[in-house]
């Protein structure tokens, strides 16, 4: 199967052109931008220890490893860190290296135009290399599957503890490895049901029963679903949450907005409905897990009198319905709600009454700087949970996997449905109207990992069966 699914990769790739010519040699600077201890050029492809030779001793370029070197530039030589690993044993499946040097910009500049220079020079194919396109060859070699391609993106791209967490959950190909077996279980049946319709004047050959096609098929349906009912997917994990501040018009709320963002971003006013809109700003949580989250400051809750003060309710309702956290912001004097699970009870202007109050989950005075700290480790301690809940033991899926699964489940179903309405005949009245929807399930199955291709099919067929004899 996977080298079924490289070869057609392979061809989806020289289909496509762009950043996934295989033929060149590839360099850039994968560190990240600016200053730094080290920086790193990677370089891979079939030229790429060629590309060395007029900069190193050609003694340093016959086994893999790692060893300590001087890389020299026109009139001088740098320390450098050189690392080998020759195919396809390496990350994308091809001669490769990475060369450490000083992490300078115009340093890193001036060791991928040298490099070029000599490919240049010396009648080499070597380019800059694309956006992920070590990654892109990787796949394309076969070395990771298309699932785990993903979660690199979605590595580079975290911005919080949970989004590493949820690309490493990707990485680990748990998804891959359902594809493989749904794929499998779906080939199988189709070259059954294939075998029929092309083999049936064959002795050897048994059409497939329809129970037997139905027990198969709600098999892949049944793992499909349940995996969907556990996933959760990588855009609900890396949107950044929303924590919208709710309660009575003139309970603080804004005056909380900006102790918080410790900027004056709301308008403050003791007038009744001095907030109008919904206010939007992200807040930094400076704890362990380095979140972030957008801080949502919206109207009091108050009767309208106008078509403006519906509007602004509704905006205000629309953004609880949406949050992920509410801060009730209870003013003196008023009780407090019944606890729930996504509401931190907050107290407000607790400078205004004497003692503290039980009701709530903490007393807030801005005027006097208490209880904010408590505040935001309460909401960082609040999106903690929130990652561990959405990700907890399931699937991490992005929207295009999601996608994939959804199709493939409704095409199985769809023939599903066919085989019942078939049961009173015991027959299949319509086989190449079903091996069209198992296909197509095979291949927005296969999406998740690569393309099935029909010469796999070909190869269930007549490891089955005794067809040319």
């Amino acid at each position: 199967m996977a080298i079924a699914r490289v070869a057609a990769a392979r061809n989806a790739a020289d289909s496509a052109g762009g950043f996934v010519d295989l033929n060149s040699t590839i360099l850039a600077v994968s560190s990240p931008p600016g200053h730094s201890t080290r920086g790193i050029v990677r370089c891979s492809g079939a030229d790429a220890f060629k590309l060395l030779v007029p900069r190193l001793s050609a003694e340093l370029l016959i086994e893999r490893g790692i060893r300590s070197v001087r890389f020299r530039l026109a009139e001088v030589s740098v320390p450098a860190l050189l690392s080998l690993t020759p195919a396809p044993r390496s990350y994308t499946g091809e001669d490769s290296f990475e060369l450490q040097v000083p992490g300078h910009p115009h340093l890193l500049g001036r060791v991928i135009n040298g490099l070029l220079e000599d490919a240049h020079r010396g009648g080499l194919n070597a380019r800059p290399a694309g956006p992920g396109e070590f990654t892109a060859r990787a796949f394309l070699s076969g070395r990771i599957k298309l699932a785990q391609a993903e979660s690199v993106a979605a590595l580079v791209a975290a911005r919080s503890d949970g989004e590493i967490q949820a690309a490493e959950r990707m990485r680990d190909d748990r998804l891959g490895r359902l594809a493989d077996i749904v794929t499998d279980t779906l080939a199988n049946a189709l070259a059954l049901v294939e075998a029929g319709i092309d083999f049936t004047e064959e002795e050897d050959v048994t059409a497939i029963e329809l129970g037997d096609l139905q027990d198969r098929i709600k098999k892949a349906i049944a793992s499909i679903n349940d995996h969907l009912s556990r996933s959760v997917g990588l855009e609900s994990l890396q949107s950044l949450p929303w924590v919208v501040l709710e309660g009575p018009a003139n309970a603080g709320k804004s005056t909380l907005f900006n102790a918080l963002l410790c900027r004056e971003r709301a308008v403050v006013s003791g007038m009744q409905g001095t907030t109008r809109d919904v206010l939007i700003e992200p807040l930094a949580l400076s704890g362990v897990q380095n979140a972030e989250v957008l801080l949502i400051d919206v109207a009091g809750e108050e009767s309208p009198r106008t078509h403006l003060d519906e509007a602004m309710q509704e905006a205000a309702s629309m953004a609880r319905s949406r949050a992920d956290l509410r801060i009730r912001c209870i003013p003196p004097h008023e009780s407090s709600p019944s606890a729930e699970d996504d509401v931190i009870r907050v107290a407000t202007m607790a400078d205004l009454i004497d003692g503290s109050r039980t009701d709530v989950d903490l007393s807030i005075s801005v005027k006097q700087q208490q209880g904010l700290d408590e505040l935001r480790s309460m909401i960082e301690h609040r999106m903690i949970e929130r990652c561990s809940r959405l990700a907890g033991d399931a699937f991490v899926l992005a929207p295009r996997q999601e996608a994939a699964l959804v199709a493939s489940g409704k095409l199985l179903q769809e023939a599903s449905s066919l085989l019942v309405s078939w049961e009173s005949s015991g027959t299949l009245e319509a086989p190449e109207l079903i091996a069209g929807l198992i296909r197509d399930a095979l291949d927005s199955i296969g999406e998740i990992n690569g393309v099935i291709s029909p010469d796999e099919i070909l190869d269930r067929v007549f490891s089955s069966f005794c067809i040319g004899k």
